[in-house]
């Protein structure tokens, strides 16, 4: 959990929220009056990253890469009477790529609709109990603590998804989010699509009338058909409770996921958990907050079965380490605790100092993302310690500057695991600008 502060990303999404944007929140409110008929928005990233002493398979020596990502936002929120409609375009790309590194399929993404929806809003539900509406379209999502379903704010690309979404919220915040959807595939230079060989969708149900205790329910379904590779069919069942961070108190945050079905045509059951607790001092402010996880892995890759925790469309960066070009752990296979640091001097700048000691679930399973298994079990399971700092500048109203460090301490596994690098410790470092703000409202 973070402090209360002005929205990942840039103030490009607040404006959008502002005029009705559907992806940017998993509660979104009905979209109100607004005195204008369009607006649009310019959004451009600039991030240099470099990555020394790679761990994953085939990778060696020094990694660099300049990675470019730019929006265009349309969004007209009153077309007729509650009708509105909003359509992102996205460009996703990079340069300064040396060999042998390669850059991932999901880092470019070339000129594409990244949304593009007709919505209805309403300001009144149940008398003047709530507010919601209903889109239709292309649309991204952000679902309680993004660990499921996230619009990505580092990574380079974005999740997005075809179909139908609909909410409701109270006056007190509790709301209810349903939706119906395609998820669309990224494809690098060609334009993206979806097709009905995958079918995600679920209900979002968050409950905010106690300070103390505010929840999270949810049930997700991802049905993917034969003609797959991963050919799953999972159930993701969870809830979440937890007291947002505030000044001179504590708080607290529980998540358990369970999944089960089908992954590869074998029976599925995993299982996700996430505790942390905090505390935000009165000055400052900052806040200091222990934490653990465990994501399930394979017991025996043999048995027929398959446990590992499957993350779905989540995003990583903001728990483990930061991603781009690195991004060494993922939600699956993995188990440990960790603490961080957040402090905000002031409203314009930010720094997060965090820790984590990180393990393997299962020895026998795969340590996901480094293409290294040990199906004997005979490597251990410690991955190592991994160390970061980051810094948020907003320096201007439209320009935001961002830097970020991560070392990898690589544990016992990697000096063991057949085909492993063995490389000496990792270091990755990541400078940013991004920039952008209104260029046009009437």
């Amino acid at each position: 959990m973070e402090l209360k502060r002005p929205g990942r990303g840039t103030g490009i999404a607040l404006a959008l929220l502002a005029v009705g944007s559907a992806g940017a929140r998993a509660q979104p409110a009905a979209t109100p009056p607004a005195p204008r008929r369009i607006v649009v928005t310019f959004e451009q990233r600039t991030r240099v990253e470099g990555l020394t002493h790679p761990f994953r398979v085939d990778e060696l020596g020094l990694t660099r890469v300049l990675a470019l990502r730019t929006r265009l936002q349309v969004a007209a929120p009153r077309i007729v009477g509650p009708l509105g409609a909003f359509l992102e375009v996205q460009d996703s790309r990079s340069a300064w790529n040396d060999q042998p590194f390669v850059v991932p399929a999901r880092h470019i993404n070339q000129l594409d609709f990244k949304q593009a929806q007709l919505r209805l809003g309403f300001d009144r539900l149940l008398g003047d109990r709530a507010a919601g509406g209903v889109l239709l379209g292309r649309f991204t999502l952000d679902l309680g603590r993004r660990r499921l379903v996230a619009r990505n704010g580092m990574r380079n690309t974005t999740n997005a998804f075809d179909g139908v979404s609909a909410w409701a919220t109270a006056r007190d915040g509790s709301s209810v989010h349903a939706f119906v959807s395609r998820p669309v595939i990224l494809e690098p230079d060609s334009l993206d699509r979806s097709f009905s060989s995958r079918l995600f969708w679920g209900a979002w149900l968050t409950l905010r009338k106690r300070r103390l205790v505010q929840a999270d329910l949810y049930a997700l379904r991802l049905d993917e058909s034969a003609t797959t590779v991963t050919r799953r069919r999972l159930t993701t069942l969870g809830g979440r409770l937890y007291k947002p961070p505030s000044a001179g108190e504590a708080d607290y945050e529980a998540e358990m996921s369970w999944q089960g079905g089908a992954s590869r045509d074998q029976d599925h059951s995993a299982l996700f958990v996430h505790v942390e607790s905090g505390f935000t001092l009165r000055r400052g402010p900052a806040r200091l907050a222990i934490l653990y996880d465990h994501a399930s892995g394979d017991r025996d890759p043999a048995d027929g079965r398959f446990e590992r925790f499957d993350t779905l469309f989540g995003a990583r960066s903001f728990e483990y380490a930061p991603t781009g070009i690195y991004g060494p752990f993922f939600r699956a296979n993995i188990e440990g605790p960790g603490a961080r640091a957040l402090v905000a001097p002031t409203t314009r700048i930010e720094a997060t100092v965090g820790y984590r000691a990180l393990w393997l679930a299962e020895a026998r399973d795969a340590w996901v993302g480094s293409g290294l298994q040990d199906p004997t079990g005979t490597s251990g399971r410690f991955l190592g310690h991994h160390l970061e700092a980051g810094l948020r500048w907003r320096a201007r109203r439209w320009l935001l500057v961002e830097a970020a460090w991560g070392h990898f301490f690589k544990g016992s596994f990697l000096d063991q695991v057949p085909g492993s690098p063995r490389t000496p410790d990792s270091d990755y470092v990541t400078v940013g600008v991004e920039f952008g703000g209104t260029i046009f409202a009437r």
